[in-house]
């Protein structure tokens, strides 16, 4: 019969303290593995994201790791409890010995808990220390009702979720996170205003459909170039909030607010779309971050001195999975996953070649950014391009 050690809890994100409990745990607990078990409606706190999200999250953060595996006894409907998961727990592995993983901060409520006496004749204890807790008064009341308790030598960590949330609700990247978790909350806007119910009633499905594509495909390439991952999901998931909106309004917010007074850029939608998007986005969203709002503004023709986040908010737009076949579309998706500011220079290139084959005139601010992009390239990324 294997042993197995079993950390339940909410994972309100699960993060990277937990999965280093878990090795503690197999190292100094004498177990065969760990099973993750995220409560789906816990009894003593109401989690932020939901049963499924928080599920796929541990999925992603025990991915590829041999010892550790994922139940879900936890999500049975309604307020669960510990007790209650033994069945589903021994349906889905037999043949093992189960140790329930805790801190020492709950060991003074163990002797009260629910269903106790079937707890202590089915699984031990292992008991983590926690700073505050008598564990010498607590230990021996716990013995007393019956469990059966074993401590961890010593445990801490840096890493707590309740800071991870406040972090992530500023758009930041919280330390102490699995890349794929981090990912995953950036996708979903987990942990932050919900923008998207707003955001449906100002665009079309179709245009709705292609933000939230932005928004993955922006999360992919930061997450890929090392950039913000949270912030660029910001600016991709608000790229377009200007788009549904009629030219004459546009241009009414333009005009007044002065926002440009490009006689060319008034009469387009296209182009003008993310300056009026990036006015949006401060004053309707209150989006504060100079450098999120530089990315709406130029995520159509780019501008000079654009950093690495506006580029990938541009690629990102150019490239989502969900875009119509156009020419180049290829091209541009194989250089953006070694080059932003190549693959923003071919699609800046590209659209030359289009617009001057038309007959129509190519935007100056493109053509400036275009000349920039040209003098930063490095011998390599002219390379590249030469290639593809």
């Amino acid at each position: 019969m294997q042993k197995m050690g079993v950390l339940g809890g909410t994972f309100d994100p699960i993060h990277e303290g937990h999965v280093a409990l878990a090795k503690e745990a197999l190292q100094h607990g004498g177990l065969d593995g760990v099973i993750f078990l995220p409560m789906a409606h816990p009894a003593h706190r109401e989690a932020d994201a939901s049963a499924e999200d928080r599920q796929n999250m541990c999925a992603l953060a025990v991915e590829g790791q041999a010892c550790f595996f994922l139940s879900k006894a936890g999500s049975r409907a309604g307020v669960a409890y510990t007790a209650d998961t033994l069945v589903p727990l021994k349906k889905e592995f037999p043949h093992t010995s189960f140790t329930i993983i805790l801190g020492a901060d709950k060991l003074p409520s163990l002797p009260y808990w629910r269903e106790k006496d079937k707890l202590f004749s089915q699984c031990d204890f292992l008991i983590f220390p926690r700073s505050g807790v008598d564990l010498e008064e607590t230990l021996e009341k716990a013995k007393q009702a019956g469990a059966k308790i074993k401590m961890l030598p010593s445990f801490q960590t840096p890493y707590s979720a309740t800071m991870i949330r406040t972090q992530t609700a500023h758009y930041l990247d919280a330390p102490g996170l699995d890349q794929k978790v981090l990912c995953y909350m950036a996708e979903r806007g987990l942990y932050q205003q919900d923008f998207t119910p707003r955001l449906k009633t100002m665009m079309s499905p179709k245009r709705f459909q292609h933000t939230l594509g932005v928004r993955r495909e922006a999360v992919r390439l930061a997450a890929l170039h090392g950039l913000p991952i949270q912030r660029c999901a910001l600016a991709a998931l608000l790229h377009d909030c200007a788009k549904g909106m009629s030219l004459k309004d546009m241009n009414k917010i333009a005009r007044d607010k002065h926002l440009t007074s490009n006689e060319t850029v008034l009469s387009s939608g296209a182009l003008l779309h993310a300056l009026v998007g990036a006015y949006l986005a401060e004053k309707e969203f209150h989006i504060r971050d100079e450098e999120v709002l530089n990315a709406i503004r130029s995520h159509t023709v780019g501008r000079p001195g654009m950093t690495k986040m506006e580029m990938c908010i541009f690629v990102a737009d150019a490239t989502e999975e969900g875009r119509e076949d156009y020419p180049g579309l290829k091209e541009l998706r194989l250089l953006c996953e070694h080059s932003l500011a190549a693959a923003v220079y071919r699609s800046l290139e590209l659209t030359q070649e289009y617009v001057q084959k038309n007959g129509r005139p190519f935007d100056p601010v493109s053509l400036v950014t275009k000349a920039f992009l040209e003098s930063i390239l490095t011998d390599g990324e002219r390379k590249l391009l030469s290639s593809v």
